[in-house]
């Protein structure tokens, strides 16, 4: 399918036997073998994830990749960001299935490749022990980029404005990033090319790529993203479990809601995550409540701004990811959901936003307060609601911040939740999501009230200068300060 913004998923070339695991953690292991025995941890808890119609596949088979291309390109995804593995001193791990793609010509599906600079470790059982260590030198990396210069110039690599895409896992780690940079782009233009589009992926804070040489950031959810946590019961009270259990919902409202930074930066998106798989009961990390429709919703937000911020070549989305078993990050069919992620990327693409769970509020930077008149991103004006009841009942500067408090519900709808607005002088500071469980209020208030609390940290300003509305369905709002 044809669309004017390219979705980019991250892939996993790791469903093969290598030497290096088999050393590590017994001959013929995958991935898979401990993607099967996760187990449900809390009730409503889905693991384990298996998979649906391309099975416990093995990338060593060229058919199966061929496979994936088509299902990618039928539901709208644009092309793959292949993990390589470049240990240092001319060492690469995981490389056969990138290889025999470039060497066979297929699948013929656009391709390019993210730079993963970290030490083997032991991830895949909860370890950070290194089993292959990543070192750096100049003319180790200047060896590697000659090394995929041969990729670059394959018809299928992605290219912004004639340059290849190179996207780097982690330019924190960089002895010197801008150092780095002038090698590798040195190395391209004597090989022909206009120049290379570095990108560095945020999982480690968020830093303007031109301050290291670089020309691009991308958002790589969920590292670099907030939520909410949610307490549940084990259900085996011996099982260890006290892991972090997040709100997906909570997750992708908050990044819809991210304010653009004064640097370029391309949106990405998490279909779910849960690294129950990689890690002990006590150390998992899981975002709760996860659903094909919050997820093109969140996908829509990006699709939308992608549109206004950016133009050509550098309108591009990157999903975390393709195949991600281990860490339930994948768009691949399952044996609950099937297809349904893949038709929620479709839809996303083709048709921008429309209003599921998230209620319809997505880019809320573009919401207008004027007097006493609330404005959608649209320009069409809200209605006034006295139906809409709420109170802000701490409000205050601590540690540089403005932080707030309070509840909010629309006595129409009380079991859903309402978007909290504040802005100075007229100009929106933060948008948030009414989230927080509290008991009190439907006892005393609305006893249908379902998580109508909130808590609210945003730029410090004077805090008797704000203005904070709660705004119902996208449609009605009320002053509550």
């Amino acid at each position: 399918m044809a669309t004017d913004v390219r979705v980019i998923c991250f892939y996993l070339p790791q469903y093969h036997p290598i030497p290096e695991n088999d050393a590590a953690w017994g001959v013929g292991y995958t991935e898979w073998r401990h993607v099967v025995t996760a187990k449900p941890l809390f009730e409503g808890h889905y693991q384990p994830r298996l998979p649906a119609d391309l099975g416990f596949y093995d990338l060593r088979v060229p058919e199966i990749r061929v496979e994936q291309a088509e299902l990618a390109r039928r539901y709208g995804i644009f092309g793959f960001c292949y993990y390589f593995y470049w240990l240092g001193n001319g060492r690469r791990l995981l490389e056969r299935p990138l290889d025999e793609m470039i060497e066979s010509g297929q699948p013929d599906f656009p391709f390019c490749v993210c730079w993963a600079n970290h030490h083997w470790r032991k991830n895949w059982i909860g370890s950070q022990e290194a089993v292959v260590r990543q070192s750096y030198s100049e003319d180790d990396t200047r060896e590697m980029i000659r090394e995929l210069i041969p990729m670059f110039r394959d018809k299928r690599y992605i290219l912004v404005d004639g340059k290849p895409l190179f996207v780097v896992y982690k330019s924190q780690s960089l002895p010197e990033p801008s150092r780095y940079a002038d090698i590798w782009r040195q190395e391209v233009r004597t090989a022909g090319f206009p120049d290379l589009y570095i990108c560095r992926i945020e999982n480690e804070g968020a830093v303007d790529p031109a301050t290291i040489g670089f020309d691009a950031a991308i958002e790589f959810p969920p590292s670099g993203v907030r939520s909410a946590t949610r307490d549940v019961v084990p259900l085996e009270s011996d099982s260890g479990f006290k892991g972090v259990v997040c709100d997906y919902e909570q997750t992708a409202f908050y990044a819809s809601n991210r304010p653009s930074p004064t640097f370029k930066l391309f949106r990405g998106v998490v279909p779910s995550w849960d690294n129950t798989s990689r890690r002990s009961p006590g150390e998992a990390t899981i975002f709760h409540g996860a659903s094909p429709e919050t997820y093109q919703d969140w996908l829509a937000a990006c699709v939308d701004w992608t549109r206004v911020k950016h133009e050509g070549d550098e309108r591009m989305i990157f999903v975390n990811a393709w195949n991600e078993w281990g860490e339930s990050a994948y768009l691949e069919p399952d044996l609950r959901f099937g297809h349904a992620y893949l038709e929620a990327t479709l839809n996303a693409v083709a048709n921008g936003t429309r209003t599921s769970n998230l209620s319809g509020i997505k880019c809320a930077t573009h919401y207008r307060l004027d007097k006493k008149d609330l404005f959608d991103p649209k320009g069409n004006r809200l209605t006034l609601s006295k139906s809409i009841k709420g109170s802000i009942e701490m409000i205050e500067s601590n540690e540089g911040k403005l932080q707030m408090a309070g509840w909010a519900l629309d006595a129409d709808k009380p079991e859903l939740p309402l978007h909290v607005l504040v802005f100075h002088a007229e100009r929106l500071l933060i948008a948030e999501r009414t989230f927080v469980e509290r008991p009190d209020v439907a006892a005393q208030v609305e006893r249908r009230a379902k998580n109508c609390g909130f808590f609210i940290e945003a730029d410090l300003v004077a805090p008797n200068a704000v203005r904070v509305v709660a705004v119902s369905g996208g449609a009605r709002f009320a002053v509550l300060k």
